[in-house]
């Protein structure tokens, strides 16, 4: 028994609307005309609406964008009020005790006090090396007012037994002076 037999049976080729044999070819019907051009109707179809969100890639920028922020206000808050408040002492060695500064005077310790200035030095960028310079000879006028009179400019210069000691202190943002220099325009 012969399955094929109720089955016409094709050759490579002969069944395929693309094929190029020549039996195709004679029974495929040729249009001759060319291609209409497109009309205003054909070119104003619907458009798909744009894609309102995001795509991923953008997504996971916009996610680090907003982990950053913070980040970065809260280092430029720090470099702002780094060595914001510079304190500024002065004394001449033996006479005095740098010690004693932040404690009460009295009448026991009242000379051996050191002379200190303190200096805002607030911003971004740090003007630390002109404060402390002004701070040092604004120091070195007042404790040589009174005793070692002719002695400001070896104080200035850290001679003849004078000694400089500047401490740098971070200012918070909520401290006063902070957002004074911060909103200097709105005062």
């Amino acid at each position: 028994m012969d399955d094929d037999a109720g089955h016409e049976r094709e050759t490579p080729g002969e069944g395929d609307p693309g094929a190029s044999s020549p039996a195709a070819a004679a029974a495929a019907p040729v249009d001759a005309s060319p291609a209409p051009d497109p009309t205003s109707a054909d070119t104003d179809l619907p458009k798909a609406p744009l894609a309102s969100t995001p795509t991923p890639a953008r997504r996971s920028r916009l996610s680090w964008l907003w982990w950053a922020l913070p980040v970065v206000m809260v280092v430029e808050f720090y470099v702002y009020g780094h060595d914001g408040r510079l304190e500024i002492c002065v004394g001449k060695e033996g006479d005095t005790d740098f010690s004693l500064v932040g404690q009460e005077r009295t009448d026991a310790n009242r000379w051996k006090f050191p002379r200190c200035e303190t200096r805002e030095n607030l911003g971004l960028r740090s003007q630390r090396d002109a404060k402390v310079t002004e701070g040092i000879e604004a120091a070195c006028r007042g404790a040589t007012i009174f005793r070692h009179q002719g002695e400001a400019k070896a104080c200035v210069a850290g001679q003849q037994g004078w000694q400089h000691r500047v401490e740098g202190h971070w200012v918070p943002p909520w401290d006063r002076a902070y957002y004074e220099h911060l909103f200097w325009f709105l005062q």
